[in-house]
């Protein structure tokens, strides 16, 4: 990534993700703007001097906003996210219960185009706690599908310095035959043990892990609470329509109730 691109539009709502995106543009040292998607030409001078008064009330008066036409902001910005060279940055207007909405439908919308992680902030976003990310924490449930925001991950933490961490949620089932705690631990840890290992030959990193029990999005955030400087990454099916009730709705419960960004990438 060259340089980060903060997605806004005429809510309030949008300028957390501003916080954000210049704290991830000056951990990796590169430019930040911010970019807003209208449906017309007409429309683009009037956009721009509202938001830059609203920039400039809210102190952000040095981002640099480009204003662009377009008949869909998802599509637009779901090709400026699949760039090599852009890091895109949205707020995420989580609301319930419709999952579709738990990140709204621009948002959800530009993940499910972009080719590339998408970096969200929640409605629960605290700047405070995470002014620089530390530790880059990634989810991963067993599947070939979860481990595709891997390499991504890798190369963001050499970027940042940070280190990287594995989580893998084990449900709690009463279908387990009966095992010795040590057998159960050995069991449990042994897929997150031998990826951690391969990511470490591979990325030349060091990795640790950690294995969570319960519902997969409460595991997830529970875990999370009262963390700092940290970055959860995902990987989710996004589909649209009624299969995004079950398929997203882990990656959207979390970003709901996380305090932390979240980089979000539909393989």
């Amino acid at each position: 990534m060259e340089n980060i691109v903060v997605a806004v539009d005429d809510s309030e709502s949008a300028l957390p993700a501003l916080t954000f995106g210049q704290m991830f543009a000056a951990q990796l040292g590169v430019g930040m703007s911010a970019i807003s998607v209208v449906l017309t030409q007409e429309e683009i001078a009037s956009q721009r001097t509202k938001l830059q008064g609203r920039l400039t009330t809210h102190r952000f008066e040095t981002v640099a906003i480009d204003v662009v036409a377009h008949d869909s902001a998802k599509g637009y910005l779901g090709e400026l996210a699949s760039r090599e060279d852009t890091g895109l940055c949205m707020m995420a207007h989580a609301r319930r219960p419709v999952p579709e909405m738990l990140i709204g439908s621009v948002t959800a919308g530009v993940v499910r185009r972009a080719q590339r992680p998408v970096y969200l902030c929640g409605p629960r976003y605290d700047s405070r706690a995470h002014q620089r990310i530390e530790v880059l924490a990634v989810c991963v449930d067993g599947s070939k599908l979860s481990e595709h925001i891997l390499p991504y991950a890798s190369a963001l933490v050499k970027r940042l310095g940070a280190r990287l961490q594995l989580l893998q949620v084990i449900e709690a089932s009463g279908s387990r035959k009966p095992t010795t705690l040590g057998q159960t631990d050995v069991m449990e840890s042994a897929y997150l043990n031998a990826l951690a290992r391969r990511v470490e030959s591979e990325q030349a990193l060091a990795v640790d892990w950690e294995v969570l029990h319960g519902d997969p999005a409460d595991a997830i955030v529970s875990y999370l609470a009262g963390s700092h400087n940290t970055m959860l990454a995902m990987t989710t099916h996004g589909r649209s329509g009624l299969s995004q009730v079950v398929a997203g709705s882990v990656s959207h419960e979390v970003l709901h109730e996380t305090t932390c960004p979240v980089a979000v990438l539909r393989p």
